[in-house]
């Protein structure tokens, strides 16, 4: 235990040193400290922003300044996550402005999440994918849901009576199964679904938000993809005892509703 506060008390200083006007009392910084690493206290002291840690504790807490400081390092930062997901100034502004509230104000029922930063990497990359998550959310796509819909729409008329019955049938399973294998994906694959099935945002758009090539965000997207069908066939298949003869039938059921089910979830 006593390494373990010394190197908390390391990190103060750290952090102090940084931020010099910035005075968070010793122990609210422990605490804070306390909850980033968890049970992970075998982490060094090295592997943490431990500056980042402080500013971000500093804004959670409230302390004179801490905001001011915040603005003046991310505040681009926000605003050119944004705009790789919304085009329109005026939705790109309103979201700037909702971020800056959900990361250092909160709300009457929820903290400020900028204490939710563990220190588990720069806090830039952290209030980069939290501005590009509320983008998502507020962009969420009525046109892309549409065009959704639309191809659903497409697909079912191209299909024999006794599958758009099923598809009537089975939609809280599919609904259900879908959820499931969503949650089974890890967090880069969710948020590179939400990009581009509820945002309606481009592969070369996703790959400069996330700094990768367009090819590996179609590669992403695939593998995704790929894992959810799967999963989700495997589980109607149990969940409704379709015999192996039938299964065609299923895949082509998933096929063409797979999309806005996955969309409809991650929109909500």
């Amino acid at each position: 235990m006593p390494a373990a506060m010394d190197d908390v008390g390391r990190a103060y200083a750290r952090g102090r040193a940084a931020y010099p006007r910035l005075k968070v009392a010793e122990e609210v910084f422990r605490r804070h400290y306390a909850r980033a690493v968890g049970a992970q206290r075998q982490r060094a002291e090295k592997e943490l922003a431990v500056e980042d840690l402080y500013l971000a504790c500093a804004c959670a807490a409230g302390v004179a300044g801490a905001a001011a400081a915040f603005e003046a390092k991310y505040s681009k930062i926000l605003r050119r996550a944004v705009s790789r997901v919304l085009s329109n100034p005026t939705e790109r502004d309103e979201v700037v402005q909702s971020a800056r509230k959900s990361l250092l104000v909160g709300s009457a029922n929820a903290d400020p999440k900028i204490g939710m930063y563990t220190g588990q990497g720069p806090l830039e990359h952290w209030v980069a994918v939290a501005a590009i998550r509320l983008a998502i959310s507020h962009g969420r796509a009525e046109g892309a849901e549409r065009r959704l819909r639309e191809k659903v729409i497409d697909d079912a008329l191209g299909g024999d009576p006794e599958l758009l019955m099923v598809k009537g049938e089975i939609r809280q399973e599919l609904q259900a199964a879908v959820k499931d294998a969503l949650e089974r994906l890890d967090d880069r694959a969710r948020l590179v679904l939400r990009l581009w099935l509820v945002s309606g945002s481009t592969l070369a758009n996703i790959g400069k938000a996330l700094g990768v090539t367009q090819q590996t965000v179609s590669r992403w997207l695939a593998d995704a993809r790929d894992q959810i069908f799967t999963d989700v066939q495997r589980t109607l298949a149990d969940r409704l005892k379709i015999a192996r003869d039938e299964l065609p039938a299923l895949a082509r059921l998933l096929s063409s509703q797979l999309d806005i089910s996955i969309s409809r979830i991650l929109g909500t």
